[in-house]
């Protein structure tokens, strides 16, 4: 009696999960066929699955939570890198209107030398922020030894591309370990 109570178990999972895979392929292909023909859908869907969701709510509320009791949330622990970028650009923006001072090294010896190497790093993180590293297209960051090799196995212009923008930022992120300690006015 057991086994066949336990074949008529099995089979009624059978037929759940064939049900269920049917209506979750049902519903991706109506969710297609309404993201092609439906003008306005694909925004409708994020503003639901991203703000207006149950589950989206409760996690807007608890970061909401988060920035009001710590002054960030946990979204923002997800890329740090990218977090660091947008708090430092208008800090740094700001710096460069306000600054009166430079290091007096032998690297930057005046004023203008100095200002001139914050409004470059300032652009460089502005690029950081706005570019698409398959689309970077200033390959002078690449050093010379690597772009030759990089050309020499006839590697797309994406796979360059974001190269480049990955030296890019190891680039901006080696000035600024450097150079931090002189950001003062």
């Amino acid at each position: 009696m057991s086994e066949e109570f336990n074949k008529e178990l099995d089979t009624l999972d059978d037929i759940y999960n064939t049900d269920f895979e049917y209506k979750e392929s049902l519903l991706e292909k109506i969710d297609d066929w309404l993201f092609d023909n439906v003008w306005g859908y694909p925004f409708l869907y994020r503003l639901w699955h991203n703000h207006l969701k149950p589950s989206a709510l409760g996690r807007k509320i608890k970061f909401l939570w988060q920035r009001i009791t710590r002054g960030f949330d946990d979204s923002e622990t997800w890329n740090l890198d990218f977090s660091f970028y947008h708090w430092l650009y208008p800090r740094l923006k700001r710096f460069i209107e306000l600054n009166c001072a430079y290091p007096g090294n032998k690297q930057f010896p005046t004023f203008n030398s100095w200002d001139k190497e914050l409004k470059k790093r300032l652009s460089q993180l502005e690029k950081i922020l706005k570019e698409d590293n398959f689309d970077f297209n200033e390959w002078s960051y690449i050093p010379k030894k690597v772009l030759n090799e990089y050309k020499s196995k006839n590697l797309p212009n994406s796979v360059i591309n974001s190269s480049a923008y990955y030296y890019m930022r190891e680039n901006f992120d080696r000035w600024f370990a450097k150079y931090n300690g002189f950001l003062w006015w």
